[in-house]
């Protein structure tokens, strides 16, 4: 490939495994799962490859993203320690660079040359990362924030309350999705709606259903419910934070209160050894086990049938957030 300036040369390989807009199921199907399916993540993990880019350059001089080494990403990853960053970052920065090299070996086997691995394993191990914090908003704190929102903003809130929309998701949801026969929303393409063009099929709560249907009154199928945009979102949660006294928890935090009292609501009257399980499922996961170690195998044994269970309600709440499933890290993260 031309050399150029080397971030020009990062920002030329990262398309390589550009998939916005390519739904992770299709890409499936397909037999591409490399590639890069969120704006954001893009976005993410091209600005830290070019960061380790550039210290690669200034350090040791490298020009071509094709010499960079193991040398490179050890020191590059021990400068950043020395920064005080957290495990979790580090984690993340890892990740990312795992998607540069990945990119770059797509353009070595386009081109016929040498595969080169500045990257061979992961070094940082993710259990050591620090402990995910409750970060939802009580159903109190909700109404109290309502109090200080403009009616667009409140809409868009209610929307990730009782959807579990993000805010972009929330600001391009449109008629056209809601489907009031069934009670759900569906999207079958997301391109430009959800994150990384997914899927997405979220129950309306019959006690949202009459504000779902003030949305969409009058409105033709491609109109968005909400005429907002996500920077009037985290502007309104700001000044509404401020007024009313609660503290943020972003926006997100939204999407944890719906995970959180989805799978309450999908537990149901189990919920109490439901959470004994999951509790067991997490300290496995913090082991390094699987999260089913030391459960019988046998469909008919008791705790087997519990974890089935479990397993079922958490990766129902994992579809309709937009996750993939048995993601036990993020079930940690927005439901334990």
């Amino acid at each position: 490939m031309a050399r150029g300036s080397i971030t020009n040369q990062v920002v030329r390989v990262f398309k390589e495994i550009n998939q916005i807009g390519y739904s992770k199921r299709s890409a499936k199907v397909d037999g591409k799962v490399e590639g890069i399916h969120s704006i954001k993540y893009y976005r993410d993990a091209q600005g830290t490859a070019i960061r380790f880019a550039e210290f690669a350059k200034e350090k040791y001089g490298v020009r071509n993203i094709f010499q960079l080494k193991q040398e490179h990403v050890q020191d590059y990853m021990e400068s950043l320690r020395a920064k005080g960053v957290t495990v979790g970052h580090l984690v993340n920065v890892e990740s990312h660079l795992q998607k540069l090299q990945t990119a770059m070996l797509k353009v070595s086997e386009k081109l016929g040359k040498e595969k080169v691995i500045f990257l061979p394993q992961r070094t940082v191990d993710y259990r050591q990362k620090e402990k995910p914090v409750d970060r939802s908003y009580t159903r109190q704190e909700v109404e109290k924030l309502a109090e200080h929102m403009s009616p667009a903003v409140r809409d868009a809130m209610y929307l990730s309350v009782h959807l579990g929309l993000r805010s972009r998701e929330a600001c391009n949801l449109r008629v056209e999705h809601v489907n009031l026969i069934d009670g759900q929303i569906q999207i079958e393409n997301g391109k430009g709606v959800t994150k990384g063009g997914r899927y997405r099929y979220i129950p309306i709560p019959e006690q949202y259903r009459a504000e779902i249907e003030r949305l969409t009154y009058g409105k033709a199928p491609e109109d968005k419910l909400i005429g907002v945009k996500t920077n009037t979102l985290r502007q309104g949660l700001k000044r509404a934070c401020e007024r009313s006294g609660i503290k943020s928890r972003g926006w997100h935090g939204f999407r944890h209160q719906y995970a959180r009292e989805r799978l309450e609501k999908l537990l149901g009257e189990r919920a109490q050894d439901d959470r004994v399980m999951i509790a067991y499922m997490l300290r496995n996961q913090e082991r390094g086990w699987k999260v089913d170690t030391g459960i019988p195998r046998s469909l008919s044994d008791p705790d087997r049938q519990l974890f089935e269970e479990v397993r079922a309600a958490v990766n129902q709440v994992h579809a309709e957030l937009g996750h993939g499933d048995n993601r036990w890290q993020l079930m940690q993260v927005y439901m334990a």
